[in-house]
């Protein structure tokens, strides 16, 4: 769904290692080349495995130090493993998820977003 503010939004499941599955509303971000970025609420209630440090460029060219975490998402037709970025209570869907596959938006608030396979 497309918000008020006009950011294309979708919900989806992401689960820890230990089974639990949180719900995640996530900006689809276009200008993100990664594949996730889950608050660090999330990351902390899910108990995921942090990977690995590093430092991300942000969309203003400014860099900043960020953890990784593995997590399992559920995209499409079953469960993903992916890396997922944390750099605090944002959560965003980036570009390495949409590779091969259709992303639709109606820009108005309330429009749909729809993501589907694209062969």
């Amino acid at each position: 769904m497309v918000t008020a503010g006009r950011e294309p939004v979708v919900r989806l499941m992401v689960r820890g290692p230990g089974g639990d599955v949180q719900d995640v509303e996530l900006v689809v971000d276009t200008g993100f080349t990664g594949a996730l970025v889950l608050p660090a609420a999330v990351v902390t209630n899910l108990g995921l495995l942090w990977k690995s440090g590093g430092t991300a460029v942000l969309a203003d060219g400014s860099t900043q130090q960020t953890d990784y975490y593995e997590a399992e998402l559920e995209w499409l037709t079953g469960w993903v493993s992916v890396l997922a970025m944390s750099v605090g209570p944002e959560a965003l869907l980036g570009m390495r998820l949409l590779a091969s596959h259709r992303l639709a938006i109606e820009g108005s608030p309330g429009g749909a977003v729809e993501i589907v396979p694209w062969p």
